[in-house]
């Protein structure tokens, strides 16, 4: 170490140690800035020489501990040469914008895709609302998010966009889940549920997975997209609890208890909220470098310093520019079709096939469970191999599952299509939010996102209609499922020819 003997060497030969001292304070002095700091006198030669014994013993312990805590004569090579990268010992704040995010889309996917299919069954007993009239609510979330999305997309890539928007969020999604508990006419809810709900959701947790998560991350991008997509996941989990609201207070009150449940966690977590590594001097993954990088001749010594890595990322107007985005546009448009009205509808079919709301519910739950790990594996995958692939595999695979729903028998079959969905779907939503980062870079997302948002939310606002429409004309989810069907295929197909742009 730094030229040193080790130590049986240097206590067999005392005599040596002046001249090794300062050898080694030079060496030290040269290479760590700290050092430079130290008593001149205690780098001398004449220092080491001049020691009593017992001072020359505390100087061989002081040379011990440092072969101990420094590096290998190789690593300190690179150390002096400023050209390496080490991990920070402390937790990376990319993993609590991972947490955040994940509780995040546990309410806002709970509150909203989730909770309105336990609420149908009452709400349209004592109000006396058409099934279609209720889930047009979702037609009119789905349509004012995707009027406010080219708008408030581009402030979750600037440094304090994404914090405000979270605490905004978290108050107006309580405030319009507790208020429904006094609705009496259909525009009533349509404002809470509808326009409120929609700019709660364009800001909440999921726009966190899809445009500020993947800036904390590139190497580890698959893994922690796929965690944080887990929060929504638990979105199914929703139904069995409030299912039990209803029956012990009845659905008005289970509106006012989810509102308050929902600000009472999400209130504090908004507050964490940040853009990305750089607001906080930090770098993706976790890395740092070393200041006196070769060629930077200002700098004057090798303290670790975060660096800006260099990723070449694409302006909103430069990806308009790429067939791709049309492509990713049109694809995940036919996908929100299927998705927005479909999930939705699970627990009325459930019950109208025969199970009760309390197996529905417990089944939604069940499904949930299994989402959990596939989003991780598939988020694992997505590390290893081509996300265009991928998202072909999982569109075929839920084209297989809708087959699935539509024979349920039993409550045996019932199972199987909980556990096959979960894994099937489980892939969707981490591999649409890698998609984007990955064919565009990182420092956008926000603004590239919500470009594309209104064509999506077009066509995930017709879902809801056109399927609760069709069961209304027809009587049964049959037809509706089959159409659901014929859209993940055709988007499926499509990504044969959506290739990544050259950038």
């Amino acid at each position: 170490m730094f030229g040193l003997p080790c130590h049986t060497r240097m206590e067999r030969n005392l005599v040596n140690m002046p001249q090794l001292w300062s050898d080694m304070m030079a060496t030290l002095t040269k290479n760590n800035a700290r050092v430079k700091r130290f008593p001149k006198h205690l780098c001398s030669h004449s220092f080491a020489r001049d020691t009593s014994p017992a001072e020359t013993l505390i100087l061989i312990q002081s040379t011990r501990l440092l072969n101990v805590l420094c590096l290998s004569k190789q690593t300190s090579t690179a150390f002096a040469q400023g050209a390496m990268t080490l991990k920070r010992p402390q937790i990376f704040y990319g993993w609590i914008m991972v947490t955040v995010a994940g509780v995040g889309g546990v309410f806002a996917l709970g509150t909203g895709l989730w909770s309105i299919g336990i609420f149908v069954t009452p709400m349209q007993d004592e109000l006396g609302w058409s099934r279609t009239a209720i889930f047009g609510a979702l037609t009119v979330r789905a349509l004012v998010a995707g009027a406010l999305a080219p708008f408030i997309g581009p402030l979750f890539d600037t440094k304090n966009g994404p914090k405000v928007m979270g605490i905004v969020t978290a108050i107006l999604l309580g405030v319009s889940l507790m208020a429904i508990r006094w609705v009496q006419e259909v525009w009533q809810f349509y404002l809470l549920f509808g326009v409120l709900g929609a700019v709660a959701n364009i800001a909440g947790g999921t726009v966190l997975v899809e445009s500020v998560v993947p800036k904390w991350f590139i190497r580890k991008r698959g893994r922690a997209v796929a965690i944080a997509s887990m929060g929504g996941a638990f979105g199914p989990v929703f139904p069995a609890a409030i299912q039990g609201a209803i029956l012990a207070f009845g659905w008005r009150d289970a509106w006012l208890v989810l509102g308050l449940f929902t600000m009472a966690v999400t209130l504090p977590l908004a507050f964490l909220i940040r853009t990305s590594p750089e607001d906080m001097g930090l770098l993706p993954d976790g890395d740092v470098e070393l200041e006196g990088q070769p060629g930077q001749a200002s700098s004057t010594s090798n303290r670790p310093v975060a660096r800006r890595t260099e990723e070449v990322s694409l302006t909103r107007g430069q990806a308009w520019r790429t067939p791709s985005f049309w492509l990713l546009a049109l694809i995940f448009s036919i996908t929100a079709f299927g998705v927005q009205g479909f999930i939705s509808n699970w627990l009325p079919y459930f019950q109208d096939i025969g199970f009760s709301a309390t197996t529905g519910a417990l089944v939604l739950t069940v499904y949930g469970a299994v989402v959990l790990p596939a989003r991780f594996l598939w988020g694992f995958l997505a590390e290893r191999y081509s996300v265009r692939y991928l998202l072909m595999i999982q569109h075929i695979l839920t084209v297989l599952g809708v087959i699935l729903l539509l024979t349920i028998g039993n409550i045996a079959m019932l199972l199987l299509f909980a556990v096959f969905m979960g894994l099937a779907y489980g892939g969707y939503v981490p591999l649409q939010r890698l998609i984007y980062p990955i064919y565009y870079g990182r420092a956008h997302l926000g603004a590239i996102r919500g470009s594309m948002r209104p064509a999506i939310t077009v066509a995930s606002a017709a879902g809801p209609l056109v399927i609760a429409g069709l069961y209304d004309a027809r009587g049964s989810y049959t037809l509706a499922f089959i159409v659901v069907l014929s859209t993940w295929l055709l988007a499926g197909l499509l990504f044969t020819i959506a290739k990544p742009p050259n950038r």
